[in-house]
Formats: structure tokens, sequence, C-alpha cells
């Protein structure tokens, strides 16, 4: 039972891959990106789960979109081998006949971890408990074919399977003939129209607990409620996260009540013509209640983003948003470590602290870059600001020379620059000599200033100011994907600045390899925030796909 547990999981999951690595160019329900309903199996979840992840349509729906899509070469693959896949699935868990699960699988599968460590014992390691609730178009069918899925098992020495009624529930699980703690009681049960799996029978009893109980389970947990009503536009999928138990899930680590934080994303995924969008909302973070967004163009300060930017970030009144990050995310928020992750490189390069030394001084529009320098491929940064609310250059200069760096300005082209350098002693055949090296540059474009650590970098936004991330064909084809509304966006080139975050971030790994279809096919993602609503904070994040 365990096999099959994990082969419906996987079933879900191929299923979402299947959307994942296609072009979503046809004409059927999925074009409107999605379906409106939001899943009803979280009844029998558990308001304290760490992760909860739905699957809002019929895989075999799904599967039925290579028919009618007009494939390359390389979509035509990832359907083969999503092909070989499931088959491979169901003949290890010895499922014969696919039709046996056609016949009663419905339009949801939810699948959601309901513990960090089942036992907690820290002694004995991890043991999270996983609850699997598929939707069924007939229960009397989903009866048959777990009773004929059991018949075709050999019955062990070591355990026997039990059937039993749990709360005028009728389960079945696997249960020990004696002391061993290798075999696991994993459980199942046909509840209604739903057929729920648990690799722990405490777990499936919980969940049927849950249902009974509306005070225990994730559908009438208020902040979900108020997370899901933001949210209403289609959806193919949706999921739940506690942030704080599912980062201590992901890297193995326990997470102590002490420490714990109520702090929540629910997420929901719909398709485009070209990729995914994912409409967020994020809760548990202080400050306002409601704040409409700031912006109702592109900030103009991305004209001065070079075009072959990895990364860019752009917004207005950077320093009332670190102010809000600050107040609203505790230090051992896992969102806030994040973003600290993220700055130290960044500051320990430049020697600057970001929060006292840059953001109080970025109250206007704002936007931050970083590119691969060609002969080093080492990263360049650049930082534009507006300077009719407050000037950053200034004070950069005053800490520049409080380092003991030279200030002083240079000719570029038809500009004037100022530089910071600092003098080092070099040695060649035998004889010193002083070199100039360079730290940092900026340049007053009016209305705007830009800083930099590269002069190449200057001298191409100067020399080509149309050569630009705003005017770049494939960034406004990107933005035209989100809201026009928003407090700025955050642009990420996957492919190049994957192997920089692998270094920074470890859990990037992790993602990659749980999620290996959707990030070898990313091409790019942006984000943009769009404010609060009641408490919760709402973003919507478009995922480019790899193009023919």
């Amino acid at each position: 039972m365990k096999k099959l547990i994990l082969v419906l999981g996987a079933i879900a999951l191929i299923a979402t891959i299947s959307i994942i690595t296609i072009n979503q160019k046809f004409n059927n329900y999925l074009a409107k990106g999605g379906v409106t309903n939001n899943p009803e199996g979280t009844i029998f979840v558990s308001r304290q789960s760490p992760l909860m992840v739905s699957l809002l349509v019929n895989p075999e729906k799904l599967s039925s979109i290579s028919g009618v899509l007009p494939l390359n070469t390389e979509q035509k693959k990832v359907f083969q081998a999503v092909e070989q896949l499931r088959t491979k699935l169901l003949n290890k868990v010895q499922v014969d006949d696919v039709q046996e699960l056609k016949n009663w699988l419905g339009d949801e599968i939810t699948l959601a971890v309901t513990s960090l460590d089942l036992d907690h014992n820290r002694e004995n390691g991890a043991q999270p408990g996983y609850l699997l609730v598929v939707k069924n178009k007939d229960s009397q069918l989903a009866r048959e074919f777990l009773q004929n899925y059991y018949a075709k098992q050999a019955v062990s020495t070591e355990a026997k399977l039990i059937f039993d009624d749990y709360q005028g529930v009728n389960i079945v699980y696997q249960k020990p003939t004696q002391d061993n703690p290798n075999i696991k009681q994993v459980a199942a049960a046909v509840v209604a129209d739903y057929v729920l799996f648990a690799n722990d029978l405490s777990v499936l009893t919980e969940a049927i607990n849950n249902a009974q109980a509306i005070n225990l389970n994730l559908e009438h947990y208020q902040p979900y409620q108020k997370a899901i009503a933001t949210i209403t536009k289609p959806r193919v999928s949706l999921a739940y996260i506690n942030i704080p138990s599912t980062s201590a899930w992901i890297t193995n680590q326990p997470l102590l009540e002490e420490d714990f934080i109520e702090q929540t994303l629910t997420l929901s995924l719909a398709v485009n013509e070209q990729g995914l969008i994912a409409s967020t909302a994020l809760s548990g973070v202080e400050g306002e209640e409601n704040q409409a967004p700031s912006l109702e163009t592109p900030p103009s300060a991305l004209n001065y983003i070079p075009q072959n930017s990895i990364f860019a970030a752009s917004g207005i009144n950077l320093d009332q948003f670190w102010q809000q990050i600050s107040d609203g995310l505790k230090t051992n928020s896992p969102l806030q470590q994040i973003i600290n992750q993220s700055l130290n490189p960044l500051q320990q390069s430049s020697g600057l602290n970001f929060g006292e030394d840059i953001f109080p001084h970025v109250k206007g529009e704002y936007a931050l870059s970083l590119s691969i320098d060609e002969m080093t491929k080492q990263l360049n940064w650049l930082f534009v600001n507006d300077t009719q609310t407050d000037s950053l250059s200034d004070n950069l200069d005053e800490i520049a020379k409080s380092r003991g760096l030279s200030v002083g300005d240079l000719p570029l082209a038809d500009n004037t620059i100022t530089a910071w350098t600092k003098l080092v002693t070099t040695s060649e055949n035998s004889f010193a000599k002083l070199e100039a090296q360079l730290k940092g540059v900026h340049a007053d474009i009016a209305p705007y200033e830009v800083v930099t650590n590269s002069v190449d970098v200057l001298s191409d936004i100067l020399a080509n100011p149309s050569q630009n991330l705003l005017q770049n064909s494939e960034f406004q084809s990107t933005i035209k994907a989100l809201p026009s509304e928003n407090n700025g966006y955050l642009y990420v080139q996957w492919q190049d600045l994957e192997p920089y975050l692998n270094r920074q971030f470890p859990i990037v790994r992790v993602m990659e390899l749980g999620f290996k279809p959707l990030f070898d096919n990313l091409q790019s993602l942006t984000i943009t925030s769009e404010g609060s609503q009641n408490g919760v904070r709402q973003a919507t994040v478009f995922l480019n796909l790899v193009s023919e």
C-alpha cells in the first residue's frame, strides 16, 4: 500500500509537470487558465499542516493535451517520458490496467505533509506524516479498486492487513505481526467522495477527525480563508505553505516551538500561452491591513538597467519597503533570513551596509541589476536612484573618503563621472609600482544617478541608452502578463543566475531536484507585488518557459 500512495502522488506530480513543460496554445477548458473552484479535500487536512498541494483537474484530462497541441521535438520527448514513467510506476505496484484508476479518479488530488515528525523523537530522525486525498467520481468503484489491489498483494509474515471501523468509517491498514519499526502502518479509507491514503494509521485517523471537527481542519481556518479569498483567477493547482514548518521540512531540521512563527503562503497556478502564472497570498507579515499598489506604469529607472541583466529589481520608495520588511518580519523568520542572505554578497563586495548606507536615501524610483562580466565571469552590479527626493551619491562619497578611498571626477565620453579608487603596490620584474584599483563609479543622468562597480557597465549605458531592459522585447512581453498596477518588478534570467543562486542558497538545489522539469524549461521569472488586502500581501509570479 505504501507503494500505491507514492504512485498516486507521483501521478499528480506527473500531471502537473505535463502542464509545466509545454506551451499552452490550445482551445479547451485550460485555455482560460484553469478552474475557479478551490480544493475540497482540505477538510481532511490539519490547519497545522506544513504543506498542502492540490491538483484541481483530472490528470487524464491533462494527458489529453498532447493530442491537441502543436508539439515540438522536445515537448514530444517530455510526453513520452511522462507516459513511460507512469506505466513503470503502475506496473511496479501491480496496477495492470490504468483503466482501474480512470474509472473512479475524480477532478482533485490533494497531497499534504501532516507532521514534520510523527513520533516527535529526534533520536530516530524525522518521520514525516503524509496524507493523500483523492476525489472519486464513484465511491463503489473506488472501494472495488482497493479490494482488488489488496487481493493481489502477497501476504507477508511480517505484517497483515487489518480491516476496522473508526468513527463510522471503514478503514484498512497494515499492521506488523511483531514489534518492527521498519514496518509502517500505512492505511486507507473511502470517505464519501474521497479516497484517503496515509503513510501511518495515526495520519488517517487524524484526517477523519479533522473532517468531523471544523475547528481542526484547514478548510475552516480563517487565515487560509482570507488568503484564498484574494486569489480569484482560474487555476489548475493550489498550494498552502506554512513557511517556517516547510523550511524545517526541506532542510531536515527540527522546528522548535519557541521559534514557531505563524507565517503562511498560499499559491495558485494558472496556465498561459507563454508559461505559468502564480498568484500568491502571504499572511503573517505585520504592516498595513490594506495598501494599494503605488505604481501604474513600469518605473522609468529601468531605462538605465542593462538589457543583458540576469537579475533586476525595481520599484519606488525602497526606504519604506525596507522598513516594512524589518518591522514586519521577525529575525528568525525564514523570509528574513533569505533576504539577508541575498544582500550579503553585495554588502561584502561593496563594503556597505545597505540597510544603513543606501536604503534610507532611496525614497523615489529605484532599480538594481546584476549582469555577468564577459571576461571575468564575475557579477557586476548597478543601482539607479531618483535624485528628485534624495541623493545617494553624496553619502556614498563621504563613506568612501572615510575608508581611505580617493574620490575624484573623471571624463567618460561626454559625461563626467565620479570614481572611488584605492592605491595599491604591485611588483613586476623586481620593480614596485602603484596601481589604482577601482572600487566604484557613479554618474548623474538627470533626474537619476547611476552607481556601479564597473566603468564598462556605466559606459555601455551612457553610449547606448536605447539598449536597456525596459525596452527589451522579451521583458515587455513578460510584464504584459502581470497586473499593470503594482509596486515594481523582480526579474530573474533563471538559466544564467542559477549557478550563483545554487552557491548562495542550498535550498535552491533541493527545489531543482524536486521540480527538475520545471527548472530545466524555465527561461525567466518575474515577480510583482500588488499591495495588501485585509492583512494579506498579494503578488503575481510569471514563469516564462523556454520556447522552441
